[in-house]
Parts: structure tokens; C-alpha cells; sequence
């Protein structure tokens, strides 16, 4: 019920962005391309998606984009780790509104406020494409500390040997209480 996955600078020699994780999670279903506006921005085929910044710092509404890109546009030459990305699956009962709640909850407590980290909550609801596949939330959670000033070092929590584990065992603890 719960996957942490990293997405490494490069992996199988191809470089990584975070900007095309972003986008592959906020359309899980191919985008027509009516869709596309004049302005280029992204269509969204996601069910629903929310930033949740790290205190102080300020985003442009509406700017997905402009977020990812600028975060790739700071990558170090020696950073190994872009980002990484919890998964948490939830019964057929549940909606997408409650998901997004209880997925924002945990990512505004534990990653925003505690770690200082900027993420992106995106909520699949694989049922609407005739998928027999549970309603899940992926949270993509960018491995700098976000700071008013800028993008800081890799959070520590997220490198650790045992972070699957202490990320699940949080998870499930904040699961269970809500």
C-alpha cells in the first residue's frame, strides 16, 4: 500500500528531469491535442493535484511548469538524488477529495513544515479509465530543502539507508490516526 521511489540525475544512461516525472504523473491518460492550449502549459488528465510549497516561499498560482523547470535549471553538477516519489494506494471506497486531503495533510505536516520540502500531489483514479487498479496518490517530492532563498542541500531523511522504511512506518502512522 505504500512505494518510495528515487529518480536519480541519471539512471541506464539517460538523464532524468524532474519537470518529465511532474508531467508523465499529471497526465496518466494521453492528452489530445486539442488539449494543449496557446499558451503551452501543461494539460492536466490527473483527477486531481495540488503544490504544497515549503513555508516562505512563494510560487506563481497555476505555474507547474515554471516550478519543475526552475528546479532542474539548479541541479547540481554532483547531485545524485532529483527527487523522490511516495506512492500510497487507498480502498475503492474512497474518493478523491478525501484522498487529496489526507495525502495533503501528511505532505504539509511532514514534508513542508518538518522537512522543508517542496511536493506535488497528484491523485489517479485508474477506475475512470475502466481499470480494475486501487485509487492511489503519488507524491513527488523534490530532494533539496526549499528555502525562501532558494533551492538548499539534499534533505538528509530522503538519502538515509532506512528512509523506505521510516517513510512507510510515518505514512502508516499518520494513515492510521486519520
Amino acid at each position: 500500500d505504500f512505494g518510495y521511489a528515487l529518480l536519480r540525475k541519471s539512471a541506464k544512461g539517460k538523464q532524468n528531469r524532474v519537470a518529465d516525472l511532474a508531467r508523465a504523473k499529471l497526465q496518466p491518460s494521453k492528452p489530445a491535442d486539442t488539449d494543449w492550449l496557446a499558451d503551452g502549459l501543461w494539460p492536466i488528465t490527473c483527477t486531481m493535484h495540488r503544490i504544497v510549497t515549503a513555508p516562505g516561499v512563494a510560487v506563481e498560482p497555476g505555474a507547474l511548469e515554471t516550478i519543475f523547470q526552475g528546479y532542474d535549471a539548479k541541479t547540481r553538477v554532483h547531485q545524485k538524488l532529483l527527487a523522490v516519489v511516495l506512492t500510497m494506494r487507498f480502498p475503492h471506497s474512497w474518493q478523491p477529495a478525501d484522498i487529496l486531503s489526507l495525502v495533503g495533510t501528511y505532505t504539509l505536516e511532514k514534508l513542508a513544515l518538518q522537512r522543508r520540502l517542496t511536493s506535488m500531489i497528484v491523485v489517479h483514479m485508474p477506475g475512470d479509465e475502466l481499470s480494475a487498479r486501487r485509487p492511489h496518490a503519488h507524491v513527488v517530492c523534490m530532494a533539496r530543502v526549499h528555502r525562501s532563498s532558494g533551492w538548499g542541500e539534499v534533505h538528509p531523511d530522503l538519502v538515509a539507508r532506512t528512509a523506505q522504511a521510516r517513510f512507510q512506518q510515518e505514512w502508516e502512522g499518520f494513515y492510521d490516526v486519520w
